[in-house]
């Protein structure tokens, strides 16, 4: 799902990492609190001390969705799940686990775990600020645990309202789920309750925004936007994943593979090859062993002047560089590992021989015809 992340932290087998959005999340926050939150409520301090405040507060947001995504990953480990990371990104975080729940009581625990969290920590940062009141302690640590008290319990509210994605949302999901039985029914109904809140808090952010509410308005309509793309992605991934499930990359794979030998020169490749089948990718093979693949980007790191005295072999990336799949591998897993891979093209390969070539957009062409001949039966 994120493309440009990195790892800081793994806590129980489970890696947490930061999406590069964060920093604009963590910028955007810190002057929001520095400029607006801070001086309105504790008036009287210098710029530098708020925006000092700015900051500490939005370290304190940082912890405690941290700790609001493993309560959400401590109860799918629980239940035998696996997670494959959790990532803080420009809205908050996620942990993401690869596998839909096995009921709808898992669902439920699952999604309810995260707000359980953030009502602890609500409770805990109240108490603390009303004890350093009472004891009297210096407004710049009372402020920021007076927010993140605030801001739990703000997170708790928001996040339970019945909105795919929103925690809220899963648990109004496991409910449909139990009552029907049917969870592709309870994916859409939820993503469409999602899509729709999302909407109005768009245009209710724009409504803001025009009215002279600036940074409400905007941090509206910037949500509003975020959970109708979310609730669309997610009910896209759920029906590709139903439709992949229990499928080989057999099924989609293009056969025979189109490849090349590794002695031809790069323009004789360009000639024959590229301008004749128009394709980005060609497996290197020779009698029948997988030997690499040659790709235009291989191509256009030679001059074209050295086209007719370079071959193939020179320049192909080596079978030891890149991921190969059997046969038997599940077309769902093998989409997932384009995307974590970041390749649209996945070799199938049986030992050492080549024997397919598998795209996305083979996957995702199948799928939606697939969707077409089911929607056309159910008329």
């Amino acid at each position: 799902m994120f493309r440009k992340r990195f790892n800081f932290l793994n806590f129980a087998g489970i890696q947490i990492g930061l999406d590069l959005s964060w920093l604009l999340i963590a910028i955007l926050l810190s002057w929001t609190l520095a400029v607006g939150y801070f001086p309105f409520y504790y008036p009287g301090q210098t710029a530098g001390v708020y925006w000092l405040m700015g900051f500490l507060g939005m370290l304190g947001l940082f912890v405690c969705i941290v700790l609001h995504e493993l309560g959400h990953a401590m109860v799918a480990k629980h239940y035998h799940l696996p997670i494959s990371q959790i990532t803080l990104f420009i809205f908050g975080g996620i942990a993401e686990i690869k596998k839909e729940p096995q009921s709808p009581k898992v669902e439920f625990l699952m999604a309810i775990a995260g707000p359980l969290v953030s009502v602890a920590l609500a409770i805990l940062m109240y108490l603390i600020t009303s004890t350093g009141v009472k004891q009297g302690w210096s407004p710049l640590v009372t402020s920021i645990t007076g927010y993140l008290a605030y801001v739990n319990a703000a997170l708790v509210v928001f996040n339970m309202i019945p909105a795919f994605p929103l925690d809220g949302g899963r648990v109004f999901r496991s409910i449909l789920w139990a009552s029907s039985n049917n969870l592709g029914w309870a994916t859409k109904i939820a993503t469409i309750v999602g899509s729709g809140f999302g909407f109005f808090l768009l245009f209710y952010g724009i409504f803001l925004f025009i009215s002279g509410n600036i940074i409400g308005g905007m941090w509206l309509a910037i949500i509003g936007l975020f959970l109708r793309r979310a609730a669309a992605s997610t009910q896209t991934q759920y029906f590709v994943k139903k439709e992949l499930q229990g499928e080989k990359v057999t099924k989609f794979m293009s056969t025979p593979p189109l490849t090349v030998p590794p002695n031809i020169t790069l323009q004789t490749f360009i000639d024959q090859h590229v301008y004749q089948s128009h394709h980005h990718l060609y497996p290197v093979t020779e009698e029948g062993k997988l030997l690499g693949y040659i790709s235009l980007n291989e191509v256009k790191n030679v001059p074209s002047t050295e086209w007719s005295q370079k071959t193939v072999a020179d320049v192909l990336v080596p079978r030891s560089q890149f991921k190969t799949v059997p046969p038997s591998t599940n077309a769902h897993e093998a989409l997932l590992i384009m995307q974590s891979e970041e390749v649209p093209t996945l070799l199938v390969a049986d030992g050492e021989h080549l024997v397919g070539v598998l795209t996305s957009q083979d996957l995702l062409k199948a799928i939606s015809i697939k969707l077409e001949l089911e929607q056309g039966e159910s008329l």
